[in-house]
């Protein structure tokens, strides 16, 4: 069975329940779903690479730091989500700070994008610690993402890895579901298919490293259906 067959295969037999998002291998989307967001067409610059000032536009996709409706808000060193997204979610571009950085990343072996928190691009505690916010053109029910969390430590003196939050929203921005990954230290992949369709997602976290992001990937079906 082809892998586009095998999703839609298996959203018809998923059951029924209150949350419509089932968490799938990373290349069991990446096969499938056409829309990429792998930032390679920046500069390959060693880290901290180069502030984004405005949102990244991708094909059927925008990817910024909140969506139309929410605030960004620290907390700590962390920015946080506060507000609920304006139907329909869109992307917005915070006019204060560029909301990521794009740099090499020795982890992923390419370029990848750093959220900034509060602290901004010239510190070293704002690369990473920052939210992600991704509105799709026409709604998908494929999504997935590679994260780096922090660098192995075997001398066990840094703080473990802590939680990412990923919201999903319809088209309506209604809140379908909120996922709580506990990545461990290092790339992390993670797919995602929804028996509704996704129309944005945000992302937010309390990692004490630092997270980077790369190779997002996502349906563009529904655009040339």
């Amino acid at each position: 069975m082809k892998p586009a067959a095998f999703i839609a295969f298996c959203l018809s037999v998923a059951p029924a329940a209150a949350n419509p998002i089932t968490q799938v291998p990373y290349d069991l989307v990446a096969q499938a779903a056409s829309g990429l967001i792998d930032f390679e067409s920046f500069p390959v610059l060693p880290e901290p690479g180069q502030a984004i000032a405005g949102a990244i536009h991708a094909p059927g996709a925008i990817l910024g730091a909140a969506l139309i409706g929410q605030s960004l808000v620290a907390q700590d060193v962390f920015a946080v989500l506060d507000g609920e997204p304006k139907p329909p979610p869109r992307v917005v571009q915070p006019p204060t700070r560029p909301p990521l950085a794009v740099a090499f990343h020795a982890g992923f072996g390419s370029n990848a994008a750093f959220p900034l928190g509060p602290d901004g691009f010239t510190q070293r505690s704002g690369r990473g610690e920052g939210s992600v916010a991704i509105s799709f053109d026409a709604p998908t029910q494929s999504f997935a993402l590679r994260l780096h969390l922090d660098y192995s430590d075997p001398l066990g003196s840094r703080p473990p890895p802590g939680p990412v939050w990923l919201s999903f929203y319809d088209k309506d921005a209604t809140l379908l579901h909120t996922d709580t990954l506990m990545p461990a230290h290092g790339v992390q992949s993670f797919g995602f298919l929804s028996s509704t369709p996704v129309a944005a997602i945000s992302l937010t976290h309390q990692d004490p490293g630092g997270i980077a992001i790369d190779d997002i990937r996502y349906s563009l079906d529904s655009l040339t259906n």
